[in-house]
């Protein structure tokens, strides 16, 4: 367990480093990356990683042109039919539909999530998501939020992580 959960750690770290190329910096397609991350329902403080990211390259990424696509993505993501399909599969809500939108997304989702996985090894993390789910409601600071969205990222991670282990196999069984 333990060596798997360093891996998967080394694997994030590397993969924080490669989060986006010098030429993806310069010649990013922002409205698409920015459709993208909507699409995938990921919250406004993904702008400041690429900001963080793009810095080190010397560039300013276009962040109207992301902030536009990003919208169009969430109009798509923010659909009961998506909704019910990311309950289904254990998908984390990060908050991120709009409030006109967002009851009939959340019932949607609610619906989606009673065809989860009984698997009782995700049982502690579905029960992290519906914790982090209505903390992130409450939270009253942008702050709170970002660190909120990154502990249900965690808990959607290990939820995909189990899911997608071969069938019978512990995570320890298979390291070796």
């Amino acid at each position: 367990m333990m060596r798997i959960a360093i891996g998967l750690l080394a694997a994030l770290a590397l993969s924080a480093c490669a989060f986006i190329s010098e030429s993806q910096c310069r010649s990013g397609d922002w409205r698409g990356i920015g459709a993208g991350d909507g699409e995938r329902g990921l919250g406004p403080e993904r702008w400041s990683e690429f900001t963080k990211a793009c810095a080190a390259y010397g560039v300013q990424p276009a962040q109207a042109d992301y902030e536009a696509g990003r919208q169009a993505g969430l109009a798509r993501y923010c659909t009961p039919e998506n909704a019910f399909q990311r309950g289904a599969i254990g998908d984390a809500y990060l908050g991120v539909c709009p409030k006109d939108s967002e009851p009939q997304f959340l019932a949607a989702l609610a619906r989606g999530r009673q065809l989860r996985s009984s698997d009782p090894q995700l049982y502690p993390f579905y029960v992290g998501l519906d914790e982090g789910e209505r903390a992130l409601a409450a939270a009253g600071t942008d702050e709170e939020r970002a660190r909120l969205r990154g502990r249900l990222m965690e808990h959607e991670f290990w939820i995909r992580e189990l899911q997608n282990r071969p069938s019978g196999l512990s995570p320890t069984q298979q390291a070796n």
